[in-house]
């Protein structure tokens, strides 16, 4: 009974042993894994920094250009009602252009 009572003392200590390894490799890993994130923390915080930083940049040239854009719409309405006026200068000249036209196919006369 001895012998069976030795084996099984050998195999439980080797079953301990092989856990005890396994263990330390659990350990190892979660150290690593530990490691990565704060190393894909610190990445991340110092590119979210930067995207930060252009963002202000980005934010004070809107701010700078808001006056200008501001103005488009009534600048828009001023261009308008010159295309108005442009467009009864154009009939303008068309009407006399034509009565004109007229006048010198009736003879140049001012009967009717």
């Amino acid at each position: 009974m001895s012998t069976v009572t030795e084996n099984d003392l050998k195999e439980l200590k080797n079953l301990i042993i092989d856990n005890n390894k396994t263990l330390e490799m659990i350990i190892n890993n979660q150290k690593v894994l530990e490691k990565g994130q704060a190393d894909l923390k610190e990445h991340l915080t110092e590119k979210l920094t930067g995207i930060d930083k252009r963002l202000a940049i980005v934010e004070t040239r809107l701010e700078d250009w808001k006056t200008p854009i501001d103005k488009i719409p009534d600048l828009a309405e001023k261009v308008g009602e010159l295309k108005n006026w442009r467009q009864f200068l154009i009939i303008t000249v068309t009407a006399v252009f034509s009565g004109f036209i007229g006048w010198f196919i009736r003879g140049g006369t001012f009967k009717p």
